[in-house]
């Protein structure tokens, strides 16, 4: 409390203010905010399951909830933590163990019109924009983009009737009409608009949490269609059989080495001193013919990895076998799992006896992966065309499948899969942004400017709401008075006409004082006996004599000449009464006349359209210039910013081109010393063929020096051997007065050597 204090007085406090008194102008605080902000007390300090690790943290629950990326995310803890924004009016605000319920009788109304106003903008954002949490929820503003969407495809589509046409442009007027009354009723509870809603930064911190969720409610669909299609591709390639493969014959380190204890994968030691071969007795044996068979080991006694083959037509050839690729997949799997747990132990071993037990196993294992590893890569690359139905119908191409092979296959899952990765970076992003955004929330309802702001606005919006109330009550009371004088202007009309029945019945009722019946039998005696003298009159007005108009009733006779009048011949315009020649003349004019009506009605509807749309926009142009003065501002400080950008990219461009140069210096070196490896190789293999024969000149020297002395001469033989170098020699000895010969010829390596010596006695 102590700190709620000092943060309102530093933020809230001028001078001028400290020096008033209460009562005197000065802003309530921080009395008033310590008393009613108590909601903001319950607020969390952050989301209750963060989706971004925190500090010192290996993983968060999106990274476990995501794992390797081949399991949608479902839990709904999971989705309540991803999509979690700071909880509307009720879940939040008086709630502690020990405040009181958070009502106005226990936190004041300040403090209800604050939370409320939180709490109220929330449904009238989902009007504009749907459900934050729902993906489904589009809201008016989606409506109205996709009903302008259909509009502008339709209008794209030359074949497009114009029926279709005004439909959908009426489909875009109702849903801009929609769009509009949600903003409206938006700006009535914020005051403001969506657009500038930072007016109150509660609330513009609000709509820019609820937005953020929004892009994780999305981003969470977009990764788990992603899942699904990896999965199904992955389901797809896994399937399918190829025929080369060619497998290990010893599975001792996936079967023997490596146990799991529970769920753990542990080293047998004493497995491993038989892999590693540690003893000597463990090995791949191979015949006279070299066919190796590897069932005891995969390696041979140099510790080489073999593997099984056999002899076919003289040639060594692998033996293939067909399999599944899941299966070649699972081998690989399984012996990179082994391979991690024997560099664990080889990382965290104490005991140097040991360790070189333990390094052979490694290194043996790192062969089997790289080995089944190269397995998979061939599968993986078979572009043999598995589709077995044979196109010979041009007609009917389609009922005929496309070739398609194991490579075209997985090609297909590493686009997904890399869509899948994208997805999934989406996902952490949105996710750490809607952390990010949550935060702000909390950080304003703990601000006294922004509950102070927050109030004025709520009561803002509560005062346009009863004067509102009061605009339609004062609306509906003049709509009822009109309707009363329209019924005494209809009262009047009807008795205005002395002679008529309405009139007639009306003074009866009056004479009677009211007696409805008594009036009734008045009104119709009267009626009854001017009747009888109207019927006479009306039978002389009506006289037919057939002798003349003079002798004829005026009414018959004016009948006559009616009759004369509108007299139609069907003989033309000659032969007609003089008014049927004028009617059938009107009815011509008359056509014209509809057809001039009718487009004067079309070019009303026009007019009224072009009106509302000018309404319409004269809206759109006050929002836009909004936005355009809100994006003035944002360019300069882009502007600002590209200028700090362009000297990094300027000091990242020096750097780049010295990595250039020193990657052009690699490279160069990478090429020399390339020539110069391939020259020691060259030099080394040289020196081995020339150790081979010094091996064997050794054994050859050893075979000539042990042929013994014969006097007077004969044969004598010798053998010698040198380092795994066996040799043979042969001699000849003359003895021939003072002078004696001796002739040697060797064999070692399959070269043949010879030496010759003289030698002369001088003295005895």
């Amino acid at each position: 409390m102590i700190m709620k204090r000092l943060m309102a007085l530093v933020a809230l406090a001028s001078p001028a203010a400290l020096a008033q008194s209460p009562g005197e102008g000065n802003i309530p605080a921080p009395g008033l905010f310590d008393s009613q902000i108590l909601c903001s007390g319950q607020l969390p300090a952050m989301p209750p399951t963060p989706t971004v690790a925190p500090e010192g943290d290996m993983s968060s629950q999106l990274d476990t909830a995501i794992g390797m990326g081949n399991v949608r995310i479902t839990n709904q803890g999971v989705l309540d933590a991803l999509g979690y924004v700071v909880p509307p009016l009720g879940a939040n605000c008086g709630q502690g163990e020990n405040e009181d319920a958070f009502t106005v009788a226990g936190q004041g109304a300040v403090a209800v019109d604050v939370a409320e106003g939180y709490s109220a903008l929330l449904p009238h954002f989902m009007e504009v924009y749907g459900d934050p949490g729902d993906a489904a929820d589009i809201g008016t503003a989606g409506a109205l983009k996709n009903a302008r969407d259909d509009l502008a495809r339709a209008e794209a589509d030359d074949t497009t009737a114009e029926s279709r046409l005004a439909s959908l442009r009426s489909a875009v007027t109702r849903a801009e009409n929609a769009d509009n009354a949600a903003r409206a009723k938006f700006g009535e509870v914020s005051g403001g608009t969506i657009g500038d809603a930072a007016a109150n930064p509660v609330y513009a911190a609000a709509i820019a949490e609820w937005m953020a969720q929004s892009a994780v409610t999305r981003a969470i669909g977009d990764y788990n269609e992603a899942v699904g299609r990896a999965a199904t591709t992955q389901g797809v390639v896994d399937a399918m059989n190829y025929g080369e493969y060619v497998p290990l014959g010893n599975d001792a380190l996936v079967d023997d080495v490596i146990v799991d204890v529970g769920g753990v994968p542990t080293v047998n030691l004493a497995r491993l001193r038989e892999y590693a071969n540690a003893d000597g007795a463990n090995t791949a044996t191979a015949d006279a013919d070299g066919v190796y068979d590897t069932a005891g080991s995969n390696f041979n006694a140099a510790g080489n990895l073999v593997a099984p083959n056999r002899l076919a037509n003289g040639e060594l050839e692998a033996v293939t076998e067909s399999t599944l690729v899941w299966v070649a997949r699972t081998n690989l799997d399984e012996r990179r799992a082994a391979l991690a747990a024997l560099k664990k132990l080889q990382t965290d071993n104490l005991n140097a006896l040991l360790q070189p037990v333990i390094d052979e196993g490694v290194r043996r294992a790192q062969a089997e992966v790289d080995y089944y590893d190269t397995q998979l890569r061939t599968a993986l690359a078979d572009d043999t065309n598995r589709n077995t139905v044979t196109v010979d119908n041009p007609a009917t191409p389609e009922n005929e499948a496309a070739p398609f092979s194991i490579a075209s296959r997985n090609a297909d899952h590493i686009r997904a899969s890399n869509e899948r990765i994208g997805a999934e970076a989406t996902l952490k992003e949105a996710a750490r942004a809607r952390e990010e955004a949550t935060a702000k929330v909390i950080a304003q309802f703990s601000s006294p400017q922004s509950f102070y702001q927050q109030l004025v606005s709520r009561r803002e919006a509560l005062k346009a709401v009863a004067d509102q109330a009061m605009t339609d009550a004062a609306e509906a009371a003049a709509m009822a008075l009109t309707d009363a004088q329209a019924v005494l202007s209809s009262y009047e009309s009807l008795v205005a006409d002395p002679d008529s029945p309405v009139a007639g019945l009306i003074d009866t009722l009056v004479e009677t004082d009211g007696d409805d019946g008594q009036a009734l039998v008045d009104a119709i005696s009267r009626t009854w006996d001017r009747t009888a003298e109207n019927m006479g009159t009306i039978e002389a007005l009506t006289a037919d004599t057939d002798e003349g108009a003079e002798e004829d009733g005026p009414i018959t006779a004016n009948r006559k000449a009616i009759d004369g009048l509108t007299a139609d011949t069907d003989e033309g315009a000659g032969q007609d009464g003089p008014i049927t020649a004028n009617r059938k003349a009107i009815d011509e004019l008359q056509q014209d006349t509809d057809m001039n009506t009718d487009m004067i009605a079309a070019n009303a509807g026009n007019i009224a359209v072009n009106a509302s749309n000018i309404v319409a926009n004269s809206g759109r142009i006050s929002h836009n210039a909004g936005n355009i003065a809100a994006n003035a501002g944002n360019i300069g400080r882009n502007a600002a910013t590209l200028v700090e950008h362009g000297a990094l990219i300027d000091r990242n461009a020096g750097h780049i081109a010295l990595n250039s140069e020193r990657i052009g210096a690699n490279a160069a070196a990478l090429t020399m010393h390339g020539g110069l490896i391939a020259d020691n190789r060259h030099m080394i293999g040289e020196l081995s063929s020339d150790l081979d024969m010094v091996r064997a000149g050794v054994a050859a020297s050893i075979a000539l020096s042990r042929m013994p002395s014969i006097d007077g001469g004969g044969l004598s033989f010798g053998a010698g051997t040198f380092a795994g170098e066996f040799a043979y020699a042969v001699g000849f000895q003359r003895k021939l007065g003072l002078t004696s010969f001796d002739i040697g010829v060797t064999s070692s390596g399959g070269e043949i050597g010879a030496g010759v010596g003289v030698g002369v006695k001088f003295w005895d």
